[in-house]
């Protein structure tokens, strides 16, 4: 039986977003570990694991992702925009998901951040701001945010040096064989919300939320009230959701980072996973 492959950095297309600070002519080499178990709250190890799944998504799953730059110095340019493109063997789901105002959680520390947007809260982590010499270190929460030009987003909150609140809409990817696209500013400058100067230089972070859609769940309870026990029951299936799912495909399915820099060139960077049906 042939081999495949799964890619499913995706969303954490986010982390990719503050996590990549340099140009490709800075003193550094960028880092990048991702993988996917097909169980909720599950613990992904690195080199994630070959996947055996039937066809067909998952029911649900697991991401993780740490983005890290290695022997940075200074200068460290920042990332201006970050482009995501995610495989079309993921697929996101965020109908009937809570979502956060940007507005609410900015400026406020990772605690308050997760208590003002519980219900739409996605996953934590942490991110390393190089700030000229000491390294500091805070936590990161990531939600479903509220559309932004017709689109879903994904918000991931950062504590390090300085509390920020990006911003990654989630577009139809331009390329073939990928599904989303996760476009994010990042620098100020560029429209985002890092401050010019202050590159994360590491992040990782874990994503698994499943939720319960509420209008499918009471459409499942009027048509069994009306006898349709059969309708009721299907309803009742798809209104429990994952954000995120996976499938394997013929063919290696790759993940693409596309990275401009307030200075100096672009960037771009492909990372995958194996999977077997």
């Amino acid at each position: 039986m042939r081999k495949r492959r799964i890619s499913y950095l995706g969303a954490l297309g986010l982390a990719l977003a503050v996590a990549v600070p340099g140009s490709a002519t800075a003193a550094g080499t960028q880092g990048v570990e991702a993988g996917f178990v097909p169980e909720f709250n599950g613990t992904v190890p690195i080199p994630p694991p070959t996947l055996e799944e039937p066809p067909g998504y998952t029911k649900g799953g697991t991401l993780y992702t740490r983005l890290f730059l290695e022997g940075f110095a200074d200068p460290v340019p920042e990332a201006a925009i970050f482009d995501i493109h995610a495989p079309d063997e993921l697929k996101f789901n965020t109908k009937g998901l809570a979502q956060c105002d940007p507005a609410t959680i900015r400026n406020q520390d990772a605690d308050n951040a997760r208590s003002l947007c519980a219900d739409a809260l996605l996953g934590s982590g942490f991110a390393k701001a190089y700030l000229g010499g000491p390294v500091l270190e805070g936590d990161t929460v990531l939600f479903n945010g509220t559309p932004q030009n017709g689109n879903p987003t994904v918000l991931f909150h950062s504590t390090a040096g300085t509390p920020v609140t990006l911003i990654a809409e989630m577009q139809d990817s331009p390329l073939p064989g990928h599904g989303t696209l996760f476009h994010t500013l990042v620098a100020q400058s560029a429209g985002g919300a890092v401050p010019d100067g202050i590159p994360i230089v590491d992040t990782g972070f874990t994503i698994s939320k499943k939720y319960v859609d509420r209008k499918l769940k009471k459409k499942a309870k009027k048509a069994k009230k009306k006898g349709n026990t059969k309708k009721a029951r299907k309803l009742k299936k798809k209104s429990k959701k994952s954000w995120v799912q996976a499938r394997c495909t013929d063919g290696t399915a790759v993940t693409r980072v596309e990275v401009t820099y307030t200075s100096g060139p672009a960037q771009s960077a492909e990372t995958t996973q194996q999977c077997v049906p």
